[in-house]
């Protein structure tokens, strides 16, 4: 295994590592990568330059390669990496640089959300564009007994076509069909370890279930205000090469903007498959 520098992001959130290689076939150390991120919510490797290739290779450590529902933006021959860019060839857009802005959780729509996602940033701006993520977990314990009885056993209702909604994005039937509404927990528990996390997102949310509306998406609301407040929340500012995965069972993210007449983003992102939230 390689020698490895493993040293805390955050004040009991996320680890940073130095040192490594992800690009050589070294599974010994790719796996123990995996198993930091299982521990912490979130890892970023840094000084990594990966191609396509070597990307999904570190990816498929942490399970399955979840594949993408808007394939305009993937990697040419490549449709499991999401490009999210600003930078146009030949005049047009080769990513999607708007993916992200809101705080969510990634594809809570799916039955088995994405466990985890993976950003590989090749261009960063020299200002914006950070990456901001909410320990829900942290916010969870945060919460008054009172209020952590009232919402163990809530569920919430995950809606696709609400997301694309409000992305004007019109779905065919076949898409309507593929991907059904979905329920899952308003809290969850982690596997690794039993941790609760405070389990909420935006967009994709249509209510909860067994409450009218619009007390229900006021309570998911108020939930979010809370786990995105600032005890919670941490902020990556990229570096060039760095990779950063988190774990999507146990954070909300979002990114910040930038200057897109002024500066250049380009990053790849994978997804691995994750189980049904319990």
């Amino acid at each position: 295994m390689q020698s490895m520098t493993v040293k805390p992001m955050w004040d009991g959130f996320g680890v940073e590592i130095t040192g490594i290689d992800l690009s050589k076939p070294d599974t010994e150390t790719q796996d123990k990568v995996v198993e930091l991120f299982h521990l912490h919510g979130a890892v970023v490797v840094r000084d990594q330059n990966l191609n396509p290739e070597q990307q999904m290779a570190f990816t498929e450590r942490f399970g399955e390669p979840e594949t993408n529902t808007r394939l305009e933006y993937t990697y040419p021959g490549e449709p499991r990496i999401y490009v999210i860019s600003n930078k146009k060839v030949g005049g047009k857009d080769i990513g999607d640089y708007q993916a992200g802005l809101g705080w969510h959780t990634d594809s809570s729509y799916l039955e088995k959300p994405a466990m985890c996602t993976m950003l590989h940033a090749l261009e960063v701006p020299a200002e914006g564009s950070d990456t901001l993520l909410a320990d829900l977990c942290a916010a969870y314990r945060a919460l008054p007994e009172e209020t952590q009885s009232k919402i163990d056993n809530l569920k919430i209702h995950h809606s696709y076509q609400a997301l694309m909604d409000m992305k004007g994005v019109t779905l065919s039937d076949k898409q309507k069909a593929e991907l059904p509404d979905v329920v899952h927990p308003m809290v969850r528990t982690h596997p690794a370890d039993g941790r609760k996390a405070l389990w909420v997102s935006t967009g994709t949310t249509r209510g909860v279930i067994g409450m009218e509306n619009p007390e229900g998406l006021e309570l998911i609301q108020k939930m979010v205000t809370h786990a995105t407040s600032e005890p919670f929340v941490h902020a990556h500012k990229w570096r060039k090469g760095d990779v950063l995965i988190w774990d999507n069972r146990c954070t909300l993210h979002r990114g910040t903007p930038f200057d897109v007449s002024k500066y250049v983003r380009l990053v790849h992102r994978s997804w691995v498959k994750g189980d049904r939230p319990v």
